[in-house]
């Protein structure tokens, strides 16, 4: 996919010190390189839920496809005007890029649901045993959370502040001309959901309001995300009750997939200094939110903070340019024999 080598800067607030140079050749082609990865990262996704539902022989709702396509479709359409009619490499990026995290997480949530059939056992004893080892008590932080109305609106507010903060890490990397950062960021989501779709499959969790049978009367001021109904929506889905996906819900327990996004936007927030700070504490806060909103084990936390160590190294790795300089440096040395003046026999 081809990116613009020149445009024009786009002026704004001194306060995330935006670089004033324009996109470079060598700049141009590393976004293009790293777009081609994370479109076939979507294919792969793509082509796995496909099988999925049709291995399992469940069907996607037109609904949630159209309301998917709204948001994809247009954002790509966009993203073909600015690059090719009109060239602007601000907002050809961002469309675009707002398009592949979107099919992404759609991807990734659908996909969930195929696996949640394969019907493996629960995994919560052993989950809640973990957290017994490692001398973390839940429902006392349950407790400690639903009986504090603050602290309730608060773990809701920091849980439910996803699509704020990639409203804002966008506004940020864009204009600063951290293209890459985003891409990495996009890609880091991609391969964080396909560790935590992997390890689902095979350790599947009701959650810890299903395992500890706590129920809406014993919730006090909290109203968490995600209660017991998580088992309602798995146990359908393996006895074959639930055939049609018309709204997508959190299925997946361990890794905690709220914790790899945490970590997710405190790496991708460091680079601005003026924010560094606010998206740490915002982000520790998610994770202090995710078990009471999210019904997840202590262990799932350290699952996704694993999962998301990986990921965003892969992802950096993937998008590295250091196995193109090691060719382009390999191919400038002369051969043996001809830098010193002799000749090989």
């Amino acid at each position: 996919m081809y990116y613009p080598t020149f445009v024009k800067a786009i002026q704004i607030s001194d306060l995330f010190s935006p670089v004033a140079n324009p996109v470079s050749v060598s700049e141009s082609e590393r976004l293009a390189r790293n777009s081609r990865v994370i479109w076939v990262v979507i294919a792969a996704m793509s082509v796995a839920t496909i099988a999925g539902y049709w291995a399992t022989g469940l069907s996607f709702a037109w609904s949630t496809m159209q309301a998917i396509g709204l948001g994809a479709v247009p954002c790509l359409v966009v993203a073909y005007c600015y690059r090719r009619l009109r060239p602007d490499v601000f907002v050809s990026f961002t469309t675009e890029s707002f398009a592949q995290l979107l099919l992404v997480l759609t991807l990734g949530g659908a996909l969930s649901y195929p696996l949640a059939t394969i019907g493996f056992p629960y995994r919560d004893e052993l989950l809640h045993g973990a957290d017994a080892w490692m001398g973390l008590d839940w429902l006392a932080h349950f407790r400690f959370v639903s009986e504090r109305p603050l602290l309730s609106i608060m773990t809701l507010l920091a849980y439910d502040s996803v699509l704020l903060q990639l409203v804002v890490l966008m506004v940020v990397l864009v204009p600063t001309r951290r293209f890459v950062r985003f891409q990495q960021f996009v890609l880091a989501n991609a391969i964080g959901l396909c560790i935590a779709l992997a390890v689902f499959a095979f350790m599947p969790a009701a959650g810890t309001y299903s395992f500890l049978q706590i129920g809406n009367g014993q919730l006090g001021d909290l109203s968490p995300v995600v209660t017991a109904d998580q088992k309602v929506y798995l146990d359908a889905l393996r006895s074959g009750k639930h055939v049609l996906v018309d709204e997508m819900s959190g299925l997946i327990t361990f890794p905690s997939f709220h914790a790899e996004w945490a970590i997710f936007f405190m790496w991708a927030f460091y680079p601005v200094k003026r924010l560094r700070a606010a998206a740490i504490l915002l982000n520790l806060a998610v994770l202090a939110s995710t078990p009471v909103q999210g019904a997840h084990y202590f262990i799932d936390l350290a699952g996704g903070l694993i999962a998301a160590g990986i990921s965003i190294y892969g992802a950096v790795w993937l998008t590295s340019t250091r196995t193109q300089t090691r060719r382009v440096d390999a191919a400038s040395c002369p051969p043996e024999g001809v830098a010193d003046g002799t000749q090989m026999a």
